[in-house]
């Protein structure tokens, strides 16, 4: 059934929403023309692109919480983005329902609230878009990927990639 439920999608044009097997649902995005998946119990989460000038602004705006996923070694290659903590994609999951005491102790941040938002990050966005999936799948409904990750970072900071 949901084959036949993906197949449709494809046939559908614009902005027209669809309903999938386990009430999760598809929709057609018609400016990038990407299908999202939106999760939640409570209501489908969508997972939200974001781009550099908004991970540029995030130190000024501590409420948002940046995640960088990647392992430990590949930020002591390359560094790693202002603000951001690390919680490698492995244990995102298990980081995210931990007690908020002690996420803190952890990561020197309040632990995120359901609405609180935040932003997954890795070396080119398929390991946070993981990550941010996890994050949707356990109740938090304001995730974003940042879609460029590391190497739109490095890139525009004129870093090593």
């Amino acid at each position: 059934m949901l084959v036949k439920h993906c197949i449709m999608a494809l046939r559908i044009s614009g902005s027209q929403a669809l309903s999938a097997a386990n009430s999760q649902r598809l929709t057609l995005i018609p400016q990038r023309n990407l299908l999202k998946r939106l999760y939640s119990s409570n209501g489908p989460a969508a997972i939200g692109i974001v781009d550099y000038d908004v991970i540029k602004k995030l130190p000024s705006e501590p409420q948002k919480l940046l995640i960088d996923v990647r392992e430990p070694e590949e930020l002591k290659e390359t560094g790693q983005i202002p603000s951001s903590i690390n919680i490698p994609l492995g244990v995102v999951s298990q980081e995210l329902a931990a007690s908020g005491q002690v996420f803190k102790s952890k990561y020197g941040r309040e632990k995120p609230e359901p609405d609180t938002e935040i932003i997954f990050h890795c070396k080119i966005g398929k390991r946070s878009l993981k990550a941010a999936e996890s994050a949707a799948a356990l109740g938090f409904r304001n995730v974003k990927n940042y879609e460029g990750s590391w190497l739109d970072w490095a890139k525009r900071e004129g870093l090593p990639k």
